[in-house]
């Protein structure tokens, strides 16, 4: 993190200090940015030895409309592990490429298990090529709530617990160089809330606490002048 100079001349200290902390860009970046880890396996391993693992993450100032919130995804990483005798071994990797994304909200559709909602994260992805020279082009998470239940005026995914019956699946999906598709997928079995550390929230309280102090400091400069 760079650290801001000090330029300002002493007679305005204060009040320019006070609009500095309101504006730094940090606190609200942070009260923005929503980060959720998952992890779960991969269709087809009949051995349960290969398992996946990532993040994302979205703005959630970002304002959407009919529950399609487009380019609040910011970040996306993906991990594919063989879990062996030694440990995990990473396998394959892929992360956030800039494009387009989105997360969509639909309500009341059918589902494999009746009528629910449906909370779904779309993102562009990068990655090295695989063997047959394939490389990946979107990542996805589909959450299904059977019932529904779901807000449209919040981007924040249903927790698996709640999916009442429902399903949570992945998708990665890789294109050769012809252009002809195909795809990973597998099941989410963890999805979970990052918490902010705790020392950006310190340093966020801190800063606030600057402000009602030079805002005090400012009213008795004030007053010793009338």
């Amino acid at each position: 993190m760079q650290m801001m100079k000090r330029w300002f001349t002493r007679g305005f200290m204060l009040s320019a200090a006070a609009i500095c902390i309101l504006s730094v860009p940090v606190t609200a970046a942070h009260a923005a940015l929503m980060t959720y880890s998952f992890a779960g396996n991969l269709d087809g391993d009949t051995t349960g030895s290969l398992q996946i693992s990532g993040l994302f993450k979205y703005d959630s100032s970002t304002v959407g409309s009919g529950g399609v919130y487009n380019g609040t995804v910011k970040d996306y990483n993906f991990n594919l592990s063989f879990l062996g005798s030694s440990g995990p071994e990473l396998l394959y990797t892929s992360s956030f490429s800039a494009g387009a994304n989105a997360v969509t909200i639909t309500k009341n559709i059918p589902l494999g298990g009746g009528v629910g909602d449906r909370w779904e994260l779309v993102t562009a992805a990068s990655g090295d090529p695989l063997s047959d020279g394939s490389t990946p082009f979107s990542f996805g998470l589909r959450l299904n709530q059977i019932g529904g239940g779901l807000n449209l005026n919040v981007q924040d995914p249903p927790g698996l617990g709640g999916l009442n019956g429902g399903s949570a699946r992945w998708r990665l999906l890789f294109e050769d160089a012809d252009g002809v598709p195909g795809a990973y997928v597998g099941n989410i079995t963890s999805l979970t809330a990052v918490p902010l550390p705790t020392a950006v929230l310190l340093f966020g309280a801190g800063l606030f606490s600057l402000v009602g102090l030079g805002a005090g400091g400012l009213r008795n400069l004030r007053t010793s002048k009338v």
